[in-house]
This record gives C-alpha cells, structure tokens and sequence, in this order.
C-alpha cells in the first residue's frame, strides 16, 4: 500500500498536465473551406467544408443556433448533400437549404461572400 500511495501524487500530476495541455478549440484542416450563410428568417449559420476537393468522401459541420451537426457527404443528383441520417443539408452554387426528418427548417440560405 505504501508504493501506491507513494506514486498518488506523481499520478495527479501526469494528469493534470495532460488535462492543461489538452485544448478544447478545433484543429484548422488542411483542406477546410468556411461558408457563412444567411437564410430566410434572418439566420445565419456557418458551415465548414471538408475533403470535398480530395475525391474523398467529404464532410461539413453545420453550426445552427449554438448547435454543431457533423454531416458526411451523400450521392446527390447535382450539387451537393451531406447528411447525418436526420439532418440534410443541400447545397447549389451559393445557395443551401437545411431538412430534418424530410421538413425544410432552414430555406433560402445565400453564401456571405
């Protein structure tokens, strides 16, 4: 029991090393693109673009109201469709628009260029 309790403190110290070295802000990603965009309603939302110019699956994040959604991109007939399974984000050109559960909550979003 002495060996452990000798070793506590070296413990919570690695710890709170790792714990003050580890940051909460997000990694810029080589190939991110960052779209801000206003829709109907005054909403603004930010959308950050991900290996889309890597002939990879690409990815964004839709960030709504405080909220973040990780999407993956989806087959899309023409423009592009990243989705998590509820929420759809659609895009064309400039343009986007947002489903959930098939029911559009965010229309008429136009890039801020």
């Amino acid at each position: 029991m002495r060996i452990l309790l000798s070793t506590l403190p070296a413990a919570a110290a690695l710890l709170l090393v790792a714990c003050a070295t580890t940051s909460t802000t997000t990694l810029p990603i080589p190939d991110a693109e960052v779209i801000r965009y206003r829709c109907a309603g005054d909403l603004d939302v930010v959308i950050t673009y991900a290996g889309r110019a890597t002939g990879q699956q690409g990815t964004a994040e839709l960030v709504w109201d405080s909220h973040s959604f990780p999407l993956r991109q989806d087959v899309s007939a023409g423009g592009g469709r990243y989705t998590d399974g509820t929420l759809t984000l659609f895009t064309k050109g400039d343009e986007a628009f947002v489903e959930k559960a098939g029911e559009i909550v965010l229309k008429d979003c136009n890039a801020q260029l």
